[in-house]
């Protein structure tokens, strides 16, 4: 591994991406973290061995990659931009790297082949998509510690009862144990971004708060009920999934309830029900 600088340092970030010839860039959310604390932070609660399999995702300049591989961790990172993958792979030979849109990699392929954990400063444009897919694909991964836009954090976090649950906490919490760690502030970046982040860690949970034998089924139920979140689920299903009317009462669900107010147990349990939704 080539030296580098500290690359938590303004002065630092400036001269190298001169060097490069780069510019932040917006649309891939190429906010570059200056705070070592919050680095530290990161890193801690990844709580990594040197025979885990890590992923990272948007490594940008390598701030967190090169604590990792220091560490001895065997690193896969995925990047989109050319000259930042140009710039990894003259800094980190011992780095597998992926030059593609993390939306658009296998990530069966990934967890099949050995990766475990997954610890990133996620961009903000694609980070809910980037987790969804992740919590679909098998294996899942043992731990997942994402810096990641607060709002979306709040949503992973969130209980039942809340303004922000819905979908992504219902999704995220049926396998993971899913907590909001540290937030962090915009001058903790550079460029300063217009919102707030978070840290937040999903630890994978021994078993599943409840079966799902459909997934799809499941998450279909989910999304057509929280696309009328201030309706009553009586009223969403008695249009939209009859079918699943007359099982309300058996899984505990009052059909007065709203959506925010059901339980993961809850909607897993009505969806087990037939139905051709």
């Amino acid at each position: 591994m080539t030296a580098l600088p500290k690359l938590t340092s303004p002065t630092n970030i400036r001269a190298l991406l001169d060097r490069l010839g780069h510019r932040p860039n917006k649309g891939l959310g190429q906010n570059y973290l200056i705070d070592a604390n919050i680095l530290g932070i990161i890193v801690e609660a990844a709580n990594f061995s040197s025979s885990d399999r890590l992923l990272e995702i948007g490594p940008g300049l390598g701030v967190l990659t090169q604590p990792l591989i220091e560490a001895g961790a065997e690193v896969t990172a995925i990047e989109k931009d050319k000259t930042m993958a140009a710039h990894l792979r003259e800094h980190f030979p011992a780095l597998t790297l992926i030059e593609k849109d993390v939306l658009d990699v296998n990530l069966n392929e990934l967890f099949a082949g050995g990766v475990n954990k997954i610890i990133a400063n996620l961009p903000y444009s694609a980070g809910s998509r980037f987790i969804v897919n992740a919590l679909e694909a098998r294996p899942l991964p043992e731990r997942m510690v994402f810096m990641m836009q607060r709002e979306v954090a709040d949503r992973l976090a969130a209980a039942p009862g809340g303004k922000t649950y819905g979908p992504l906490a219902i999704w995220s919490q049926l396998n993971y144990d899913v907590q909001n760690i540290k937030n962090v502030s915009p001058s903790c970046f550079m460029p300063k971004p217009k919102v707030w982040s978070a840290i937040v860690r999903f630890e994978k949970r021994a078993t599943s708060l409840a079966t799902v034998q459909d997934y799809a089924r499941f998450k279909k139920l989910v999304k057509l009920c929280f696309s009328q979140r201030r309706k009553q689920i009586g009223s969403i299903l008695r249009k939209n999934a009859p079918e699943f009317l007359k099982p309300l009462e058996t899984v505990g669900i009052n059909p007065a309830a709203r959506p925010e107010q059901i339980t993961i147990e809850q909607w897993a349990a009505l969806a087990r029900f037939p139905g051709s939704i």
